[in-house]
């Protein structure tokens, strides 16, 4: 008896440690996520975009392999922007064409037809039974005739930096510069014309620029093709310039000599000329005491500058002095 008497004990015991199920859940949808930074950018006859694919459902799984991708670009329909007569006069972007490593998705698309107008690109990602959340963010293109490439990009050394050079007709150049340590180019600086002085750089270091030309349409720049590259090593064969504002002041016992300090970044010193002949060097301050002068005497003294590569300036003017 005691046997069948702990049978509904046992029963109860069960049924208070497990849970009932709950209510059934949906299946999942399985649209990826919205693409939200679609870039497009006009590069000489091409138009230049890309994106990110969504690595999550909207109900917070991850996407399957590689989703339906909908890339479409089509002309700014007349007076306020519609998305159905868009999508009815665009283009699907064949997916053959779409370059994707690893979530980022590239492509190049031809921009001749277009010239002339204001485009529109947007795209949107399937699931698995085509379903979506419609489209990515819109980018907008003033497309034109395609900027032509510099050419003949040239350098050369200049004081304290290495000079550009090209040609091309463009209303603004773009700079880009790498060296063998640099993973990725940077852009140096920009110029309205065909020249640019790169100050930034260490003689005796190679350095590798190209130059790309852009024009502002609308909210956007257009760009040429890149130039082709050149490498270059700077040598310092420029001499300081001669420093300015010498003045002696004759002393009892010395004759005192105090000049403007000069503004190059590789200056390494100062020598002082008496006579002709060189009394002293390594002077790192633009003043210099000479004591080693005799009463009645006039001395006639000059002034140069050196820079770390070994560059001497031009002597200064002569400037007479005498103690009494």
């Amino acid at each position: 008896m005691r046997l069948f008497r702990s049978v509904p004990v046992l029963c109860a015991l069960v049924l208070a440690g497990c849970g009932y199920p709950g209510e059934p859940l949906p299946p999942a949808l399985n649209r990826p996520n919205r693409v939200t930074d679609l870039a497009a950018v006009q590069r000489g006859d091409k138009i230049i975009a890309h994106f990110t694919l969504p690595s999550r459902t909207t109900e917070g799984l991850a996407v399957k392999g590689t989703p339906e991708i909908e890339l479409r670009v089509g002309p700014m329909p007349q007076g306020e922007f519609r998305t159905p007569e868009w999508e009815r006069a665009s283009e699907r972007i064949d997916n053959a064409t779409l370059k994707i490593e690893k979530l980022f998705v590239s492509t190049e698309i031809p921009a001749t037809k277009y010239y002339g107008r204001n485009v529109v690109l947007a795209v949107r990602v399937h699931g698995p039974h085509g379903r979506d959340v419609g489209w990515s963010n819109l980018e907008l293109v003033n497309v034109a005739p395609a900027l032509a490439k510099p050419e003949g990009l040239a350098a050369k050394d200049a004081p304290d930096a290495i000079q550009l050079e090209w040609h091309a007709t463009a209303p603004e150049f773009r700079i880009f510069r790498k060296t063998a340590e640099d993973k990725d180019w940077a852009m140096i600086g920009t110029s309205k014309t065909t020249s640019y002085a790169d100050t930034t750089i260490e003689f005796g270091k190679p350095y590798t620029y190209f130059v790309q030309a852009v024009e502002k349409r609308g909210e956007k720049y257009a760009e040429s093709d890149l130039s082709a590259e050149i490498t270059f090593t700077g040598t310092d064969r420029f001499a300081p310039a001669v420093p300015l504002g010498l003045t002696i002041v004759p002393g009892t016992r010395s004759i005192e000599l105090v000049w403007e300090r000069n503004s190059e970044k590789d200056l390494a010193e100062y020598r002082v000329y008496r006579d002709g002949r060189k009394i002293s060097q390594g002077l790192a301050s633009p003043a210099y005491s000479d004591r080693d002068v005799k009463p009645g005497t006039k001395y006639r003294y000059q002034i140069s500058a050196v820079d770390t590569a070994g560059n001497e300036s031009a002597l200064t003017a002569a400037v007479e002095a005498a103690i009494p």
